[in-house]
């Protein structure tokens, strides 16, 4: 399986399809998907019918929490574009729909429909499969998400991807499919291909100094209604202030968005960590992903060098097995690019490997969680978190179990 990226790029649908076809053209290998990050508010259609027209192959994508990157660098603004392609990849998209009504029913009919693009293909005999996943963050909760996958797919097949942003004004995001924009949806993207991917997660957050304990009370799904027994919301905000998180001129939600709520787990200090993604009128907070009542969660927070840090070794463990990297996706969390601000472009390049004497192709994007199952993975979705999946030229290659 190859890669190449275009962009960050500047510009209308109209140029952006000229340069696509010029660079497509040039590429050695056939190009068989189109993974596209644009930020919120554009004329999506009209770049999405430009990617599709332009290299007539399936489209898949989002919107961002604020960023996409490539091995170029970063842009808030601009659209980002990576090309998989190869004589040794095959590649099956859908879109599970209606997903906030029943995840399990909506990702099943989605995988029904997969599974007969599959079937009616080529297929490649001793080749592994891996999913990719964009979900609308405002329409599922990621542990139900993850869960539905699990149930879904073989044991053995690796699961990465993000639930889309919104460039962090938390009001609604998109999922893409062809020159389609969609809501209240995920879109998988089943790849067929050799070698088999690495894949691991790291975040560097850690439970907030000086902060206080709370105990869930009231929570159903990803709905946290009460902790220690009072409204979550106002619980929260006075422990922001408290910390002295709170600064003038950024919402609520924002703030909580980057100081989530870490829940203690049986694995020493590592912490379940879930995001806030709404504020409810009744003091309710909606949670990216579930906890449990009795669960007890403190406010994390990461210094900016840990995150650094924590972007290193993740392309360190990912990275260091390959031989020669051909791809690296990036699904990175919304918050880290908020914490780092100018200093993302310092992340951008940690995720490059170290070892490498020229920059690999790699595409990237600031999302609302993130989605990683692999063999030996406890959890499936993630908050604060970087995801990032790689692949070689060759077999070699095991991180991430």
């Amino acid at each position: 399986m190859k890669m190449m990226t275009l962009g960050p790029f500047d510009g209308n649908a109209w140029l952006l399809g000229r340069k696509i076809e010029r660079t497509v053209a040039e590429w050695k290998e056939p190009a068989r998907l189109a993974i596209v990050a644009l930020p919120s508010g554009t004329k999506h259609e009209e770049y999405l019918a430009a990617v599709e027209d332009a290299t007539g192959v399936p489209v898949v994508g989002a919107t961002t929490g604020g960023a996409s990157f490539t091995e170029r660098g970063f842009s808030r603004s601009g659209v980002t574009c990576a090309f998989l392609g190869g004589a040794n990849v095959d590649v099956a998209c859908t879109a599970a729909r209606e997903l906030r009504a029943d995840h399990g029913k909506s990702i099943r009919a989605a995988l029904s429909d997969m599974d007969e693009a599959v079937s009616s293909g080529s297929g490649r005999s001793g080749a592994t499969s891996s999913i990719l996943v964009l979900a609308d963050a405002f329409a599922c909760d990621g542990d139900d998400l993850v869960a539905a996958l699990r149930q879904g797919v073989p044991p053995h097949t690796r699961v990465f991807g993000g639930t889309a942003g919104d460039g962090w004004t938390f009001e609604g995001a998109r999922v893409f499919l062809g020159h389609k924009a969609l809501t209240d949806a995920a879109v998988l993207v089943r790849l067929t291909h050799r070698p088999r991917v690495n894949i691991d997660v790291v975040h560097g957050f850690r439970a907030a100094e000086g902060g206080r304990d709370f105990t869930i009370t009231d929570i159903e799904r990803n709905v946290l209604r009460t902790l220690d027994g009072q409204p979550a919301a106002r619980v929260y905000e006075e422990e922001l202030s408290r910390l002295g998180f709170r600064s003038s001129g950024e919402g609520l939600l924002q703030t909580m968005a980057k100081h989530a709520l870490g829940a203690k787990t049986p694995f020493g200090e590592a912490l379940k960590v879930r995001s806030p993604i709404a504020i409810r009128g009744d003091g309710a907070v909606v949670l990216t992903g579930g906890l449990a009542r009795g669960q007890v969660v403190r406010v994390v927070n990461a210094a900016t060098d840990a995150v650094l840090q924590a972007a290193k070794s993740l392309s360190t463990k990912v990275l260091g097995a390959l031989p020669a990297v051909a791809g690296a996706l990036v699904f990175d969390c919304a918050a880290r690019f908020r914490m780092l601000g100018e200093r993302y472009r310092e992340e951008v390049r940690a995720f490059l490997s170290p070892n490498a004497a020229a920059s690999h192709p790699m595409f990237g994007m600031a999302c609302y969680g993130q989605i990683a199952k692999f063999g030996g993975s406890v959890e499936g979705f993630h908050n604060t978190s970087a995801v990032m999946v790689a692949w070689g030229d060759s077999e070699q290659g095991t991180a991430g179990g």
